[in-house]
Order: C-alpha cells, then sequence, then structure tokens
C-alpha cells in the first residue's frame, strides 16, 4: 500500500494516476493523523514544510511510525538544493550544503532517512529532482511562468536570465520515478539525481518559448523576481549513475516537451 503527502498538487496528481495510492496532505502532524491499518510505503516530499518546527515534527512522525513498523518502505522527493552550490554538474556523491531553505529542508529528512536506515534498517530511496516540467504545473516553476506570459502578454518578465537549468518532462519523470518505487530496495538508502543532464540557460529557454510560439516577445528585467534567498546559479544534474543501474534515460527532447505544455497552457487560457 502506497501513502502520498506532503508534496504539490500538480506532483501528487501524476503520482496518483500511476500508483494506487491513499493521500494525506500532511504527515507531520499528530500520530491519529495516520490512519492506514497496514504497513505502508511512503511517498512524500517537502512541498509542505513551512518552518524549521515541521521538519521536526515531520522527523519525529517518520521515526515513530518506523519504530512502530507502520512505515515499510520511503520514497522522499528531495531537491537539487541539498548540494553545495558548483559550476559542474552535481553527481549524488557531490558535497551537500544547501542555502536555501527548500536545500535545508530536504537534506533534514533525507538525513533523518539515513538514520533510521542505519538504526531501524528502514528501505529509503531518494530521488534529488532538478527542474522537472509539464501539464499541470502553474507558477511559480520557470517553463508555467514564460510560457504563460507569452501566451498572456506577449512579453516576459524575469530575475536574472543567464542562470542555468536541467529541464526533464513529466512523463520522463513519471518513468524515474516509477522504475525506482517498483524496483527492489534490499535494505538500503538509494540517492538518484533525476535530471536531463542538460545545461540551458533561461535566456535560451525564453528564445525557444519564442520560436515554438511564432512570435517575438520582449523580454524585461523584474528586480521583484530575484530571490531574496541564495538562488543557485548553476544547477544540472549528472544522470550517470541512474542510467547504469536503472537503465532509465529521458526521452523527450525540451522542444517536444515544450510544445506538449504550450498546448496545455494554452488550452487553459481560453484562447
Amino acid at each position: 500500500m502506497y501513502l502520498l503527502t506532503n508534496m504539490e498538487s500538480w506532483l501528487s496528481s501524476a503520482i496518483s494516476k500511476n500508483l494506487d495510492c491513499s493521500r494525506i496532505e500532511h504527515l507531520a502532524a499528530p500520530e491519529s493523523s495516520f490512519e492506514e491499518d497496514e504497513p505502508v510505503h511512503v511517498i512524500l516530499s517537502f512541498h509542505s514544510i513551512r518552518n524549521l518546527t515541521e521538519i521536526g515534527q515531520l522527523c519525529d512522525v517518520l521515526r515513530c511510525f518506523t519504530r512502530t513498523k507502520r512505515i515499510e518502505r520511503v520514497t522522499f522527493l528531495s531537491s537539487y538544493g541539498v548540494y553545495e552550490p558548483s559550476k559542474t554538474p552535481y553527481s549524488e556523491k557531490a558535497s551537500l550544503s544547501p542555502k536555501n531553505f527548500v536545500g535545508l529542508s530536504a537534506l533534514m529528512v533525507e538525513q533523518t532517512l539515513q538514520y533510521l536506515n542505519g538504526l531501524l534498517g528502514l528501505p529509503s530511496d531518494i530521488i534529488r529532482m532538478f527542474n522537472i516540467y509539464g501539464p499541470g504545473q502553474n507558477a511559480p516553476y520557470v517553463v508555467p511562468v514564460v510560457l504563460s506570459q507569452v501566451i498572456q502578454h506577449g512579453r516576459v518578465f524575469v530575475g536574472d536570465s543567464a542562470k542555468i537549468r536541467d529541464f526533464l518532462y513529466m512523463t520522463d519523470f513519471m518513468n524515474l520515478f516509477t522504475k525506482v518505487v517498483e524496483g527492489e530496495n534490499k535494505g538500503e538508502v538509494r540517492i538518484y539525481n533525476a535530471g536531463f543532464g542538460t545545461p540551458l540557460a533561461v535566456h535560451e529557454l525564453i528564445i525557444k518559448a519564442q520560436e515554438m510560439t511564432g512570435g517575438e516577445c520582449d523580454v524585461i528585467f523584474d528586480a521583484t523576481r530575484l530571490k531574496k534567498e541564495y538562488d543557485y546559479d548553476y544547477a544540472v544534474a549528472d544522470i550517470t549513475k541512474i542510467k547504469k543501474e536503472l537503465g532509465w534515460e529521458p526521452k523527450v527532447s525540451l522542444e517536444e516537451g515544450l510544445a506538449l505544455t504550450y498546448q496545455w497552457i494554452l488550452g487553459r487560457s481560453g484562447k
């Protein structure tokens, strides 16, 4: 049995289409909120964590339910924000040193899973997500923001368009996710990057969006879109490990993925 929790609706909806699972919004709650009668495979993310207190609550709940054998396995959808900033692609063995709250919360959950594995033998899989995109996803993520602005306004407001990102289409991510979740875990902690493995600057993404929509648009600098916390200048995955161990690799090109996402956003816009 799968229990899905602590993640945004676009991601939980995509996963629910592929797995028969129950859902609760927030696992970091009193034990009475955990209503499953048999041991479950918990699939969780960091999205609903708002402060350090909730991180502690989540980790306590994981520890409690593992001790009482109500959790049999965990799959954690983590973030590239756990890594120490670098100018080269991140392998899973890269140094960990988060510089923002997303990375901090993700790393604390990762370390709790490492601890529970060593203490109680809890099998865990950690998937460090880079820039996943596709139909169903909305702002503030960069791809829906860019495409929506092109469709609605004919112009794009950006902060730092020189930042380098790694864009992975949703169906490729779900194929990766399924391989990890349904694959055998022999009582260990397995860690994989989820990315395409190809760097792309935000300004290059805007150009591709312009080409795909058949027209030019103004690109306007907007200082309010610069993040207050540290925002990575370079975030690209080294996906050598998952290719080798699970035989997975991305198949949907950026051009194809953007076209499919554009059609979804266009349909929702009523234009």
